[in-house]
């Protein structure tokens, strides 16, 4: 079930846990994050609420591990500096850190730079290298868990969730493509091959900050953990295009290796959308990711 708040009661929280901080100039910023509702404080402070019992997890392994990433990638991070939980459950309330300068770098506004290659090109070059760093991480240093399950185990366990769940809300021949997509990609044992690595988990336009012509900045850790390298690949896909992942393998041919699986999750990440808004009984992300099924 969400938990969302309206403002008057994040303030209210925020008062209560940190109360150093300044309110009267407080707003919510809509439309930047399935699981968190986000805050704004005087234009200097971000404070990220999480929407669900699940967000909450997230946004706890997320406080965790952002300060044994700092320091180590070529792009700014967050760096955590309050946080306040539930003195009864022990879930996590809220989290938040400085803010980062510049603002998500959406396909409207990517599209608008596509006439200025330099841009591009740096743009390719900068994500390149940051993938490349955190890729390169040993798991052991973040003190990670080990990998429970293999991709495709992860998304044939999707794929049973999605029949169960999201079928009775598809068209008769959304059902049926769907199916057989996941039938092939799970019947292909050459598309898994790859070694599990350090991955952002959601590096999609919401969470590369873009500021005066250059990245700013990496937010959303909440889903960071051992996985595949093509998670990452799969989001930059859906996000900027083919021509503009070409550009980033060009600079770090290995994350190429994953193209092919990288293709199959981004053709499937509005379902994983829509079935994490059920989850967490988001209806508006519900209805967005389940439209073109309808």
């Amino acid at each position: 079930m969400s938990n969302v708040r309206t403002l008057q009661e994040y303030k209210a929280l925020v008062a209560r846990y940190v109360p150093k901080l300044p309110l009267d100039r407080a707003r919510l910023i809509q439309g930047v994050g399935q699981f968190n509702q986000v805050l704004c404080l005087d234009e200097r402070w971000i404070l990220r609420f999480p929407k669900s019992a699940a967000a909450a997890v997230g946004l706890t392994r997320e406080l965790a591990l952002l300060p044994r990433l700092d320091g180590r990638l070529p792009l700014p991070i967050p760096k955590p500096r309050f946080s306040a939980c539930d003195p009864k459950s022990g879930q996590l309330l809220f989290m938040g850190y400085a803010m980062l300068p510049g603002a998500p770098l959406l396909r409207d506004r990517f599209d608008s730079l596509r006439g200025d290659t330099q841009i591009v090109e740096q743009i390719a070059i900068d994500l390149a290298g940051f993938l490349r760093d955190l890729h390169a991480i040993p798991p052991g240093d973040l003190a990670l868990p080990s990998v429970v399950e293999s991709p495709r185990e992860e998304w044939a366990r999707f794929y049973a969730a999605i029949r169960a769940q999201l079928f009775p809300f598809m068209r008769c021949d959304a059902r049926s493509a769907t199916g057989r997509s996941f039938d092939k990609a799970l019947a292909d044992k050459s598309l898994w091959r790859g070694e599990p690595c350090v991955v952002h988990g959601d590096f999609g336009t919401g969470n590369i900050l873009f500021h005066v012509g250059l990245i700013s900045g990496i937010i959303d850790w909440g889903f960071c953990g051992l996985g595949d390298p093509a998670q990452d690949l799969g989001a930059l896909l859906a996000s900027y295009g083919e021509a503009f992942v070409a550009r980033v393998c060009r600079h770090f041919p290995a994350l190429g290796k994953g193209l092919a699986r990288a293709r199959f999750y981004r053709r499937h990440y509005a379902l994983l959308q829509a079935l994490f808004a059920l989850r967490d009984g988001d209806q508006a992300e519900f209805d967005d990711g389940i439209a073109a099924y309808r």
